[in-house]
């Protein structure tokens, strides 16, 4: 490899590195909730630019050595931000536990009952005994109330969510899509951190029972897919027709 060839290969690995650099920071932009996106694109550039790398590597000792730390930073940091996202889909992320502890200090419940909380069971059973703990502190929201009025107004092809569900409530239906609509929003409105009290897991099954015949309707279609969507902070349904 000639003079020029390695001074431009050099120039490629260095912006590859500064690229990874940038990345990383993004991404715990994405993670604190200033970033909207999380950075897919940028994400996958990298990935196109060291599978190239590795399939032509340099001659040169050095720069080997330079391409194959790179690497190992690359997937470090993809092995991190992997978990964390597994994390933040299972509502078990630290600073959304943190979200959700402000809210039981703020109600006056023992915030200790999401300590240890390491894994989605754990956060279930957690979730299982707050609302146990609301119960007490008082009765639930009658169905008369405004919340439970906006859930039964909702139109069917909104892309607004229906009420929330009771914390830690089990699904009571045996429609599989909904219980999966059901287990969804649940997990995007942890990851809002966005408060689950109110409405029963009865009252979001029947939300939803009430909104998909009128898109079947609308649209003279035979399905009705269920997404779960979050658009400025907030877990919103949304009701495509197939």
């Amino acid at each position: 490899m000639s003079f020029e060839e390695n001074k431009a290969l050099t120039t490629r690995l260095n912006l590859l590195d500064s690229s990874i650099d940038k990345l990383r920071v993004v991404y715990e932009q994405f993670f604190l909730g200033l970033e909207r996106f999380e950075p897919v694109q940028l994400r996958k550039n990298i990935q196109l630019e060291l599978r190239l790398l590795k399939e032509n590597p340099p001659s040169n000792t050095a720069l080997k050595f330079l391409l194959a730390r790179m690497e190992t930073k690359f997937r470090t940091y993809e092995q991190y931000w992997n978990r964390v996202l597994r994390e933040i889909e299972d509502g078990i992320y630290e600073r959304q536990l943190q979200r959700m502890r402000r809210k039981l200090r703020d109600e006056g419940l023992p915030e200790n009952v999401l300590d240890n909380v390491r894994t989605k069971g754990e956060l279930e059973a957690a979730m299982t005994r707050i609302a146990e703990l609301r119960q007490q502190q008082g009765a639930p929201e009658p169905a008369s109330s405004p919340a439970a009025k906006g859930a039964a107004a909702a139109p069917a092809t909104s892309q607004a969510a229906p009420a929330a569900p009771a914390a830690g409530s089990p699904p009571t239906t045996a429609d599989p899509n909904l219980r999966r609509a059901y287990e969804s929003f649940v997990r995007a409105r942890l990851s809002t951190g966005e408060s689950l009290e109110g409405i029963t897991p009865d009252r979001f099954f029947a939300t939803l029972s009430s909104q998909i015949p009128k898109v079947k309707k609308a649209h003279g279609c035979s399905e009705v897919e269920i997404q779960v969507v979050v658009k400025d902070n907030k877990a919103t349904l949304r009701f495509l027709p197939r």
